[in-house]
């Protein structure tokens, strides 16, 4: 069974949606209401995809993955601290779970290309076409997986220095290290960031 009545990779409108809002959502599903949380998954699904996807480069790793965050996530709701954003504790189980997968595949060294899909998703020609595809390959290639995670959740994610940290499991200043040391590496590639 799947959580998803889509592919989670599709594209989805992305509306700024008020905390109280995803509160009211949160409360809603913890008083039984299927539809709430379907509204959880359907606004998160494809930002959860995608971090995971950064991770495994593996499409259906990168599914089964964000279907065990919404598990969790579904499983621990009565925990989250409604006073935070909702996105930012996906993005925690998310890492979690992906760190999980690569303990019990013994190797982050061997993470899988993604081979599984010839025809690149709507996702990967707009990166293409803004170049950031580019970007995104070769800081994965020069950088720790630390330190690519910690340039991805700060700018390809748009977060904070403070919830970045949080994410990662981090002290701010250890993300504003690692973010300078990506970037000089980066520029000695002479690829601004």
């Amino acid at each position: 069974m799947t959580l998803f009545s889509h592919s989670p990779a599709e594209e989805f409108p992305l509306t700024p949606e008020a905390p109280a809002d995803e509160a009211a959502l949160v409360r809603d599903t913890l008083g039984a209401d299927p539809r709430a949380f379907e509204e959880i998954v359907r606004r998160h699904s494809r930002r959860v995809y995608n971090f995971l996807h950064q991770f495994t480069r593996h499409h259906q790793d990168a599914e089964d993955l964000t279907q065990q965050t919404f598990v969790k996530a579904y499983q621990n709701l009565h925990r989250f601290d409604c006073s935070r954003p909702l996105i930012n504790w996906l993005f925690t189980i998310a890492r979690r779970s992906a760190l999980n997968h690569f303990r019990a595949a013994k190797s982050w060294e061997s993470v899988p290309e993604d081979a599984a899909s010839e025809a690149p998703s709507p996702a990967h020609q707009t990166e293409s076409r803004d170049g950031t595809e580019n970007l995104w390959a070769h800081a994965r290639r020069i950088l720790s997986p630390r330190e690519f995670e910690v340039l991805w959740l700060r700018f390809a994610e748009e977060l904070s220095t403070e919830e970045t940290a949080r994410i990662a499991g981090l002290t701010q200043t250890h993300v504003k290290v690692l973010v300078y040391r990506a970037r000089q590496q980066l520029m000695k590639g002479d690829i601004p960031l």
